[in-house]
């Protein structure tokens, strides 16, 4: 076969185009720091990275849901530790006011409007909300859990004037907010207002009551109100149920904590198979783009010189 002319010029040509499409290649590579730009330039790598990215747009998914978890669990045991701080004082005022030195009016002015703000104090943290949502009303998350209003039905005062007391509404529902922290592993988020709470508050009101009624030991009102002596017990056991559902909370917190670890351990590694199957190596890739660029330069020479000596005056001399 006879080689002309034209044809070392096509293959001169040639050689310079693949030498300058594999260091385009190279630069786009150690520019982008990625593999491979397109699929169809390493399938098997690409199949598997499109794999993993979804397996950590999964992970990520839980681990937003654990965060948000978390938050919301967090301000819930920070709730239920103030309520406990109320029950405290209020257990102080009622020992204050089983104290026989204390006149009845004492007990009305100043033990009963103390024993009032801590209501109040109680029925806000009962409404405590995290971005708006209140956490203790189930799944009413846009609704207050409890609403304090005057008492349809009135009781006498120590001085026998009437008296309109304070009751507590729980507006929320008997919702129980589940969140996956994970394929197979779900956790109760929230803490029902109605079986944590409200009994608590109901309580402190009973208190209250008995101090304007100077209700000591059951002879000053009918025998159906609760005395100053029963309503220790009562904010007291309701206190032990506010605590009991704090340590509930405490223990899907450590679950909750212990789900995050693992799900940013997944990641890392995740992150780290991802890397192998898409990002360059740097030092490799940089050797290799130099190595490309030396060979592309022989090749312009080569060809050039190639090329040269094809002339009619190189023919003539």
């Amino acid at each position: 076969m006879r080689i002309t002319n034209m044809m070392m010029v096509n293959n001169a040509i040639q050689n310079m185009n693949d030498n300058q499409e594999k260091l385009s290649k190279l630069q786009t590579k150690v520019a982008t720091q990625k593999q491979f730009q397109t699929a169809s330039e390493n399938p098997v790598n690409a199949s598997a990275s499109l794999s993993l990215r979804s397996n950590m747009r999964t992970l990520e998914s839980y681990s937003d849901t654990a965060a948000a978890t978390s938050n919301w669990m967090n301000t819930s045991d920070f709730a239920l530790n103030q309520l406990e701080e109320i029950g405290v004082q209020a257990s102080k005022l009622i020992l204050r006011g089983l104290n026989d030195s204390l006149s009845a009016s004492e007990r009305f002015v100043s033990l009963a409007t103390e024993m009032n703000s801590l209501i109040e104090k109680a029925v806000e943290v009962g409404n405590t909300s995290v971005n708006g949502q209140f956490i203790f009303s189930g799944y009413k998350v846009d609704q207050k859990a409890f609403e304090l209003v005057d008492s349809p039905t009135t009781i006498l005062d120590y001085q026998g004037n009437t008296v309109t007391p304070k009751v507590v509404n729980y507006l929320g529902d008997q919702g129980s907010m589940q969140r996956n922290l994970g394929p197979d592993q779900s956790v109760t988020m929230n803490v029902r207002g109605d079986q944590a709470i409200q009994g608590f508050i109901e309580n402190l009101i009973s208190a209250s009551n008995a101090l304007i009624q100077n209700n000591i030991h059951g002879t000053s009102v009918p025998p159906a109100a609760p005395t100053l002596q029963e309503t220790l017990t009562g904010v007291k056991s309701s206190a032990d149920v506010v605590n009991q559902y704090r340590t509930s909370n405490g223990a899907r917190m450590r679950q909750v904590e212990s789900a995050s670890n693992f799900l940013e351990t997944v990641k890392i590694e995740t992150a780290n198979l991802l890397s192998q199957k898409e990002d360059t190596n740097m030092a490799e890739g940089i050797a290799l783009l130099s190595n490309q660029q030396t060979t592309y330069q022989a090749v312009l020479e080569v060809s050039q010189r190639a090329i040269s000596a094809l002339s009619l005056f190189d023919y003539m001399r």
